[in-house]
């Protein structure tokens, strides 16, 4: 963003080998100064398949905010951010085929899942 507000820069990346996120920008974008401390991350898509559902661990569902800069060198903005995560499905639908699974209810009753 720039001091007013508008988005002037874009980008997406990939994460390194433990999962953080490295963001190097130029200090000028168009010739305006880039204004990080407004920018915001989030995650917009997982590459995988199969680890896909967003979830907010780390805020990259709602979003985190650009702080301090892990370092600046002529002209150029690194920002270096805590992993953020994708999930896989958890509830898939019980295998309800073995009538021989037991269980006791709330009063120690046994029963069969049906």
């Amino acid at each position: 963003m720039d001091k007013r507000s508008r988005v002037v820069y874009y980008t997406s990346d990939a994460t390194d080998e433990l999962g953080q996120y490295e963001i190097t920008v130029n200090k000028y974008v168009n010739g305006k100064e880039l204004y990080t401390k407004g920018c915001t991350v989030r995650l917009v898509s997982s590459p995988d398949n199969v680890c896909n559902i967003l979830t907010d661990f780390g805020g990259g569902n709602s979003g985190i905010k650009l702080s301090r800069p892990t370092s600046m060198y002529r002209g150029l903005i690194k920002h270096l951010l805590k992993p953020l995560y994708y999930t896989t499905p958890m509830c898939d639908k019980p295998d309800t085929d073995n009538s021989d699974s037991e269980y006791k209810d709330a009063q120690g009753q046994r029963g069969h899942y049906q």
